[in-house]
């Protein structure tokens, strides 16, 4: 999940492994653009996810084209929760970390 700016721009990533080389499948080519503002915007590749990596270090290379990347982190669910620390809280929030993601009320 990411944090962007990109309404008249895109970013895309790609996932390389401990050896700094790209794990196929998940190639800035096969990445689904994000595009547009979004504070918890899904970053998925064509035919292929992180869950066949658990328990892998890696590495993400983003590539942004007109537009601002505040945040990224790797969820296991698809609310995109970062399970993070949220400072002053927020709308739905029932905690002090996000445990909701998109599954909090309001949203």
């Amino acid at each position: 999940f990411v944090n962007v700016a990109a309404a008249r721009g895109e970013l895309r990533a790609e996932v390389l492994g401990k050896d700094s080389q790209v794990i196929p499948g998940l190639t800035r080519d096969n990445c689904v653009p994000v595009r547009g503002d979004s504070t918890r915007a899904a970053v998925t590749w064509k035919g292929a996810d992180l869950a066949r990596l658990p328990g892998q270090a890696v590495r993400f290379r983003f590539s942004l084209r007109n537009g601002e990347l505040y945040a990224f982190w790797v969820s296991p669910e698809e609310t995109g929760a970062s399970h993070g620390y949220v400072a002053a809280g927020g709308p739905g929030l029932t905690g002090m970390t996000d445990t909701v993601g998109a599954g909090a009320p309001g949203e």
